[in-house]
């Protein structure tokens, strides 16, 4: 009798070990087939969010604006895993500290655009001359 006990009990702590071990599978496959969007980081209250709008916005340019220090971008790209900073789109959420905020004013479009340079009109090239012998001719007159 005391025999059969044993067994049972090896029997049942092994179905519980393969139970356990095929739910741990389970979760840890679960979490690795989510999407970026699906782990996005819950906003903390201690966390500022600013919602990018216009194209040409960048962890550089947004830790400017909000903080006064463009080398907050790093902590900006670490606090923002699910952001490729090269790759931001119109309704991409970043999450700003708290700590690091000097301004809660929206980022605006005027001041983005001043990181850009922009194209100068083409100058009027120099007039050219009227007479064919004011032209330097290459090769054989």
């Amino acid at each position: 009798m005391k025999e059969g006990i044993i067994v049972m009990m090896r029997k049942t702590g092994l179905v519980v070990l393969v139970l356990g071990a095929l739910i741990f599978i389970n979760s840890g496959c679960n979490m690795i087939g989510m999407k970026k969007k699906e782990r996005e980081p819950a906003p903390r209250k201690t966390q500022f969010v600013h919602t990018v709008k216009y194209s040409g916005e960048t962890l550089s340019i947004i830790s400017i604006w909000y903080t006064g220090d463009v080398n907050n971008w790093r902590i900006l790209e670490n606090n923002n895993p699910h952001i490729a900073y090269n790759k931001m789109a119109a309704g991409d959420k970043i999450f700003i500290p708290e700590y690091l905020l000097k301004t809660r004013e929206p980022l605006t479009k005027k001041f983005i655009d001043s990181f850009y340079k922009k194209k100068e009109p083409a100058s009027k090239t120099e007039a050219l001359p009227e007479n064919e012998e004011d032209f330097d001719l290459i090769g054989p007159k």
